[in-house]
């Protein structure tokens, strides 16, 4: 059962806005019928909108609860999205299966980030990428937004610097890195981060 806070939280049109996605597809190369993977499915709307916006791709959306997921009120585009339990430290698909995976709004909370960051180098094609899409830990809503995390969501929260991701990301053996906020937005607490596998 989701928390009063997780419930509240759902309610709110952040919660249910597909922006971030859209912002990140406009940097990503993909061939004709990618397999995608969003890391943190929460109610869906994430995965919904991946499957519409590429409706030749194969979708595939992770989480470790499925409290939120109510797919009668999602609207999925031609393939209908696969959803699998997985905690994202330990991603449950072959080697070199992935052609880009997207974490939005999740990476700030998910145990053993350095890991996770590995598990996808693993998971990615050479070539793929990965988008990070979270709060600017330099912006000076990231202390705030800790605090109300720490609260009531979760206590892993942490709003991670670009200098702490591009370190982490290098280490996990990406080659690429490279940081995005929105035209007209650039003061915004939204960043994104690219990040691309080696090419074979």
């Amino acid at each position: 059962m989701p928390s009063f806070a997780q419930r509240l939280f759902a309610r709110t049109p952040m919660a249910r806005s597909t922006r971030a996605y859209e912002f990140a597809l406009t940097h990503l190369n993909l061939p004709p019928t990618p397999w995608v993977l969003d890391i943190g499915t929460g109610q869906g709307y994430g995965a919904a909108f991946l499957s519409r916006a590429l409706p030749q791709a194969r979708v595939v959306s992770i989480d470790v609860k499925m409290q939120c997921l109510h797919w009668d009120r999602l609207e999925v585009g031609p393939r209908r999205p696969y959803i699998v339990q997985a905690s994202a430290p330990y991603m449950p698909f072959a080697w070199a299966s992935m052609d880009a995976i997207l974490a939005v709004m999740t990476f700030h909370c998910l145990p053993q980030p350095q890991r996770v960051l590995e598990e996808a180098a693993r998971l990615l094609r050479p070539g793929g990428q990965l988008v990070i899409a979270d709060v600017d830990g330099r912006h000076w809503i990231a202390r705030p937004f800790e605090w109300v995390e720490h609260l009531f969501i979760s206590p892993l929260t942490h709003a991670y610097t670009p200098e702490e991701l591009e370190t982490m990301l290098r280490r996990a053996g990406f080659s690429r890195v490279h940081f995005h906020k929105r035209p007209g937005k650039e003061r915004g607490f939204l960043m994104w981060v690219i990040a691309q596998k080696e090419q074979a």
